[in-house]
């Protein structure tokens, strides 16, 4: 078997994250920061080095677990050259260390009830990767699978849940509760493109440019810093006779559009009756 050095693997930059053995560690950063990709490279090397520990991935919604969280721990698992002990299953959707039985289970919150009662056949469930967190709106929703990741562990084993994401509102309770109120049982972390040593010259050249020309966008997206909350507008249409009067008997002839910006690029369309 050829070795696989994990400094040249992994890069710079997460020594922190690496070794952090808290129970939050909280990563907001821009694109191309690494963020995700070095949480699937701890997650397959560190369930390989203690053979009790299984992983539950989160995101918002199940169905996109295929073509992000899936794709890339299988990426990872090729990527330290360990992916023949591995097996990936689309149905039911889960990745098994062939030596153990040990398992990485996927879950969305579109299903909260296949969360809250979740259980393993080998181990202990050990950990949680919420991925794309920032589209977790409620933090009940968290606060919930939190609570399911609970009780005594062998020694060595630590219980530990790790949320990924951009961070594109200041208003998000992931800023209050894990960036404003230091804890020591806490690693927030920001990171950004700047200390991904794999990216091209063409991916920092659309760096520059977005810092010249997008600045806004590139706040967040560059830097790693919190999007600043925009203010609601609502135009609301009235009806009116060919006086200028308000009249109830009138048609509304328009559509009018809200923009909400909790979720960027949301719109939400509101005929008024």
């Amino acid at each position: 078997m050829s070795e696989v050095s994990l400094q040249q693997t992994i890069g710079k930059g997460y020594v922190d994250f690496w070794r952090f053995r808290g129970r939050y560690r909280v990563i907001k950063g821009g694109r191309g920061s690494k963020k995700s990709v070095t949480a699937v490279l701890w997650h397959i090397y560190h369930m390989m080095k203690l053979p009790l520990a299984n992983t539950l991935v989160i995101r918002k919604t199940f169905n996109t677990h295929k073509v992000s969280t899936f794709a890339q721990l299988k990426w990872a698992t090729r990527r330290l050259g360990v992916d023949h002990l591995w097996q990936f299953k689309k149905s039911p959707l889960e990745a098994t260390y062939k030596p153990t039985g040990q398992k990485i289970l996927f879950r969305g919150l579109d299903d909260p009830m296949s969360i809250t009662s979740i259980t393993v056949d080998t181990g202990y469930l050990c950990g949680a990767w919420f991925e794309e967190a920032y589209q977790i709106l409620n933090e009940d929703d968290f606060d919930k699978i939190d609570m399911s990741i609970r009780g005594e562990l062998p020694e060595g084993y630590f219980k530990q849940l790790t949320l990924t994401f951009n961070p594109w509102n200041e208003r998000h309770w992931l800023k209050q509760r894990f960036f404003d109120m230091p804890n020591p049982n806490t690693l927030a972390l920001t990171t950004t493109f700047q200390c991904n040593e794999f990216l091209g010259d063409d991916d920092r050249e659309l760096f520059e440019w977005m810092r010249k020309h997008k600045p806004k966008r590139y706040r967040v997206e560059g830097e790693g810093n919190w999007g600043l909350r925009k203010a609601r507008s609502l135009r609301i249409g009235v009806r009116k006779n060919l006086n200028g009067e308000i009249s109830p008997s009138c048609p509304i002839t328009k559509l009018y559009l809200v923009w909400i910006s909790v979720i960027p690029m949301t719109r939400v369309l509101l005929w008024l009756p």
